[in-house]
């Protein structure tokens, strides 16, 4: 089943020019999440930047200029919870994942998996919103989703 048509936009909304701009992650150690997204991922950094006793930067998708991942870090952080899935994580408040679309989640787990990225869902399909998904984590226990769509714009 292909999803919906979007809804009328509201031009008139004194919040019309909302738009996404980045999510932020918090991280104990500035060099480790950077390796991570950048070293792993192949993510490139935009910026980084001084905050306090922190570091941060912008890292972006290899081939995507319009999404910014923010890293937040520093000393200071605390662990959090690490669900063995997504289904685990269902019963907690709060910042649960964030979703990546992908041309083929086969194909990305296939290349996920032989940079030794920790995988927590293996793919699955969820027909009323036309897409085959599955899900990793970060080594702190962030997870992230990988959405294919049954027509992803080129």
């Amino acid at each position: 089943m292909p999803l919906p048509k979007n809804p009328p936009r509201n031009p008139d909304s004194p919040f019309a020019s909302v738009r996404p701009h980045h999510t932020a992650i918090r991280y104990p150690d500035f060099e480790d999440a950077r390796s991570f997204w950048v070293d792993k991922l192949d993510w490139r950094v935009l910026q980084t930047w001084p905050y306090g006793d922190l570091t941060l930067a912008y890292v972006l998708p290899p081939d995507h200029d319009d999404f910014h991942l923010e890293i937040l870090a520093g000393p200071g952080a605390t662990t959090q919870t690490v669900f063995d899935d997504v289904d685990a994580s269902l019963g907690e408040s709060g910042f649960n994942h964030v979703c990546l679309e992908v041309r083929s989640v086969d194909a990305t787990l296939a290349e996920l998996r032989a940079r030794g990225v920790d995988i927590v869902n293996e793919p699955f399909e969820i027909a009323d919103i036309s897409a085959r998904l599955a899900f990793f984590r970060d080594p702190w226990g962030n997870m992230f989703e990988l959405s294919e769509r049954a027509v992803l714009p080129r």
